[in-house]
C-alpha cells in the first residue's frame, strides 16, 4: 500500500512539473504576440492556457482523491495541500499569460507596445519565462536553495513594474489613455505571473522545513 502511494504522489509531482512546463511556453508565446503583433502567438497561448485548464482540474482531482483514501501525514500530507495549492498557482499563472496575449489579439493588427517601452516589456516576458523555467526545477528537485533564489529574483520584475508605470504617468506619454491602460495591464499580468511561482517556491520550502519562509 505504502509502494502504491509513494508512486502516485510521485506521479503527482511530475505533472506539477509539467504543468509548470506549459505555463513556460504560455508565457513566451504571450510576450511574442504583444511584442511582435504576432496572432498565431497568440492563438497559441490561449491553447495552452486551456491544455493548463484541463490537466490542472485533472490534477486537481487526483490529489484531493489520494488525501481522501490514504488519509497521508506529515511532509506527505503537506506535500499534496502544497501541490493542490500549486496547481491553482499554475492555472491562474496560464490564464495571465493568455491574458497577455489576448491584449494583443484585441488590438491586432495595429502595435500594442510603443517602441520606447519594448524593451522593458521585453525584460519583462524574459524574466517571467526564466521564473516558470527556475519554478520547474523547484517543482522537480524539492531544492531549498534554488527555491530562495526565485524568491529573491521577483525583485527584478517590481523594478521593471516601476519603470513602466512612471513611463506611463510621465508628462513625456504621447500615447493616449487606452495606451497607457493596456500598458498597466501588459504589466501587472507580468508581475502576477511571476508572484505566482514565488508563491509556489514558499510551499517547496513549507512541504522541505514545515515552515512558510516570510513573504
Amino acid at each position: 500500500m505504502r509502494e502504491q502511494f509513494d508512486e502516485q504522489l510521485e506521479e503527482i509531482r511530475d505533472d506539477l512539473v509539467e504543468l509548470c512546463a506549459l505555463t513556460e511556453v504560455a508565457i513566451d508565446c504571450g510576450t511574442r504576440a504583444v511584442l511582435d503583433t504576432d496572432r498565431a502567438a497568440a492563438d497559441r497561448a490561449a491553447e495552452v492556457c486551456a491544455d493548463i485548464d484541463t490537466r490542472g482540474r485533472e490534477l486537481d482531482y487526483r490529489a484531493l482523491t489520494l488525501i481522501a483514501r490514504q488519509q497521508p501525514v506529515a511532509q506527505d500530507l503537506r506535500a499534496l495541500i502544497s501541490g493542490i495549492h500549486n496547481i491553482a498557482d499554475l492555472r491562474r499563472m496560464g490564464s495571465l499569460a493568455a491574458h497577455i496575449a489576448e491584449v494583443a489579439r484585441l488590438h491586432y493588427p495595429e502595435p500594442v507596445v510603443p517602441h520606447e517601452l519594448r524593451a522593458i516589456i521585453s525584460d519583462m516576458g524574459a524574466a517571467a519565462t526564466a521564473q516558470a523555467a527556475a519554478a520547474q526545477e523547484v517543482l522537480r528537485f524539492r531544492d531549498q536553495v534554488a527555491a530562495l533564489e526565485l524568491i529573491w529574483a521577483d525583485d527584478r520584475t517590481d523594478e521593471l513594474l516601476r519603470r513602466l508605470f512612471a513611463a506611463t504617468k510621465s508628462d513625456e506619454w504621447l500615447y493616449g489613455a487606452a495606451s497607457a491602460v493596456n500598458i498597466t495591464l501588459l504589466g501587472r499580468f507580468y508581475e502576477r505571473f511571476c508572484d505566482h511561482t514565488v508563491e509556489i517556491s514558499r510551499r517547496v520550502i513549507f512541504v522541505i522545513t514545515g515552515e512558510l519562509p516570510d513573504e
